[in-house]
């Protein structure tokens, strides 16, 4: 091979090592190493990431410890195979200096990304899908026996590739979370984003990943960089400053980063569905998803297989330490943007839905309305069978206990007025007990029991109305916010005002049908868009693993 240099120690460019990978460039630094693009000779000329440990300023102890780390980062991600994590192809050590061979990540760091909007907030979409993302990787590695823990995750050990693939890098620091042990025995982790117990306090756990992912996202929701803060532990609501994060994304986000770790959530599955039942909620809380404007190359590249076992085990027993701590530079030429589209609600299909059964039902109140009074009770017992429906239909798809258990409820209050206007209906029950009709006068004579089931239907009709309500609390646009106030607030009213008329008298009675299929019809309306909402897609970016 090719001597590194000696003043500066890195390879030089057409550099070999092992005689088999070929030094293109150096495309990261930092205080422990430095990252090398290469060129592997033996398969195709495919581009590989080649980590360095650095030598320089370590001690006999130093040098020790650092190699430890990288050999257990070597042989970690060796086991491991994950689509957000880099594939490890071979270690090696070559004139007293230590390497690891991976897969070539082109992209750039969270932290480069981030440095991009200068401050600025990251759009709470691309947020969403970078947090889902490390979530799965975060669930995989705690899922391990013994379970992994990371405990360095931050920026710039997040890697974004151009279509917004994440990948999980650096795990000089990760450990094997030891079942009964009180403390950590070293002290390792980044200011802002290690957790309490990192400092010593206590041992570290999958909590502590999950501590330092909730540091991370506020961040790029805020802006702030916690490195930065004055009291590292202290994270103001999101909500203060960026008006866009969903209050549940928020206290998320503030469980993720309590100074306890057993008020955080219990492990990164529940985090990962509390995520998809924010993404659900969130379908169009915001209008599009850019990324940053430009992706260049970073560190590593994406492997172009699907397979995630090594090519090649790492061959040496003697590794290298782990990988800088700093965020990789380099300038280089941008790639294009991705842009992605939010699964929107106002769809062709959903409009013509709601169109459609719109015109139905004021078709069929208006043919009703030409015939006597009682006639319109037929019609009015099938709207709220078919609200019924709807609501039904609402509860299965929605996400979150509160959504389902309100849906649910207003299911409960639908099925007192289906079954109260189905009773008035009955033609036996009509005929029996119910009313009688004086074809001249048109004058109806209510009987006691039938008196009992209006009082049911107008229960069941206004409970249905301020429940409802409650899907204006809901992220969502302005207009949709505003049709469905328009159609609950209808509702409500035309129930309440229903209930002070007669059916004793001819024009209160026809009045009375009139507000109760108005009433239903809103309620049909307002329920359709509830349900399109509660099945929107989980928003985020589309991308596709390499």
């Amino acid at each position: 091979m090719t001597a590194p240099n000696n003043q500066t120690g890195r390879l030089s460019p057409q550099s070999t090592l092992q005689q088999r990978f070929i030094i293109v460039e150096q495309i990261g630094r930092g205080g422990m190493g430095a990252v090398y693009l290469a060129t592997d000779t033996r398969l195709g000329n495919r581009r590989v990431a080649i980590k360095e440990m650095s030598q320089t300023h370590l001690n006999t102890q130093e040098l020790a410890e650092a190699t430890a780390r990288f050999q257990r980062e070597a042989h970690m991600l060796a086991a491991l195979a994950h689509p957000n994590l880099p594939r490890i192809y071979d270690s090696f050590s070559e004139q007293g200096r230590s390497y690891l061979v991976m897969d070539y990540i082109e992209g750039k760091t969270l932290h480069a990304i981030l440095k991009e909007y200068n401050g600025q907030p990251i759009p709470v979409a691309q947020v969403l899908s970078y947090a889902h993302q490390l979530c799965d990787v975060l669930s995989y590695l705690h899922q391990q026996q013994p379970p992994i823990i990371f405990r360095d995750i931050k920026p710039t050990n997040v890697m974004v590739t151009n279509n917004g693939h994440i990948f999980l890098i650096d795990f000089g620091i990760a450990r094997l979370f030891k079942e009964g042990q009180v403390q950590d025995t070293i002290l390792l982790g980044s200011p802002g984003y290690a957790p309490p117990e990192q400092h010593g306090l206590t041992q570290t756990s999958p909590r502590s990943d999950l501590y330092a992912l909730g540091a991370t996202l506020h961040y790029c929701l805020t802006g702030r960089d916690p490195y930065h803060a004055k009291d590292h532990f202290n994270f103001p609501s999101a909500r203060q400053s960026n008006p866009q994060v969903p209050q549940e994304l928020d206290q998320l986000i503030q469980r993720m980063v309590a100074y306890d770790e057993r008020d955080r959530p219990a492990n990164a599955l529940e985090v990962l569905q509390t995520l998809r039942n924010i993404s659900q909620q969130a379908g169009e809380y915001t209008s599009t998803i850019i990324n940053p404007a430009s992706m260049a190359p970073t560190s590593y590249i994406a492997p172009q297989t699907n397979p995630r076992t090594p090519a090649v085990q790492p061959t040496t027993a003697t590794a290298a330490p782990h990988l800088p701590t700093e965020p990789m530079q380099r300038t280089s030429s941008h790639l294009p943007t991705n842009k992605s589209a939010l699964a929107p609600i106002w769809t062709g299909g959903f409009i013509t839905t709601f169109s459609l059964v719109l015109i139905l039902t004021i078709a069929s109140s208006i043919g009703a309305f030409n015939f006597i009074c009682p006639s319109a009770q037929p019609l009015e017992a099938i709207f709220s069978f078919l609200l019924l429906g709807i609501t039904i239909v609402a509860a299965i798809g929605a996400q979150g206990m509160v959504a389902r258990s309100l849906l649910l409820l207003t299911g409960v209050t639908t099925l007192i007025s289906s079954f109260a206007l189905s009773v008035e209906t009955t033609p036996a029950f009509t005929r029996a007990e119910g009313f009688t009709i004086n074809p001249t006068s048109c004058q109806i004579q209510l009987m006691p029991d039938l008196a009992l089931y209006n009082t049911l239907l107008t229960i069941g009709l206004v409970a249905s109305g301020l429940l409802s309500l409650y899907w204006l609390t809901r992220p969502t646009t302005s207009a949709n916010r505003l049709i469905l106030l328009v159609a609950f607030g209808v509702a409500l009213l035309c129930g309440i005002a229903q209930a002070f008329l007669s059916e004793a008298v001819i024009i209160d009675s026809t009045l009375k049908h009139l507000l109760l299929i108005t009433a239903l019809i809103a309620l049909i309306q307002g329920m359709l868009l509830v349900s399109r909402m509660a099945h929107s897609q989980s928003v985020g970016l589309t991308y596709a693993p390499s």
